[in-house]
């Protein structure tokens, strides 16, 4: 596997004025997006990540699924 580059942070003049924003909670995947040195993904690593993503939801979505018809199920009389 070759190793990935990262991302340098942007120089201040780059970044917008969150002032107005300044009520506004970051959430953690915000903090660690922009906190975090993120990746440069090569196909390989792309195509295994959406893999993965896809596979994390079809496994919520039968978990959700399964839950739901119980429930239903519990609704028959």
């Amino acid at each position: 596997m070759c190793p990935t580059t990262t991302r340098s942070l942007p120089a201040p003049s780059e970044v917008p004025c969150l002032d107005t924003y300044a009520s506004l909670p970051l959430s953690i995947a915000q903090v660690c997006l922009v906190a975090l040195p993120q990746p440069v993904l090569d196909l390989p690593a792309t195509l295994a990540l959406i893999a993965y993503q896809q596979r994390r939801n079809y496994a919520a979505y039968c978990s959700h699924r399964k839950r739901l018809l119980a429930q239903l199920q519990e609704l028959r009389w």
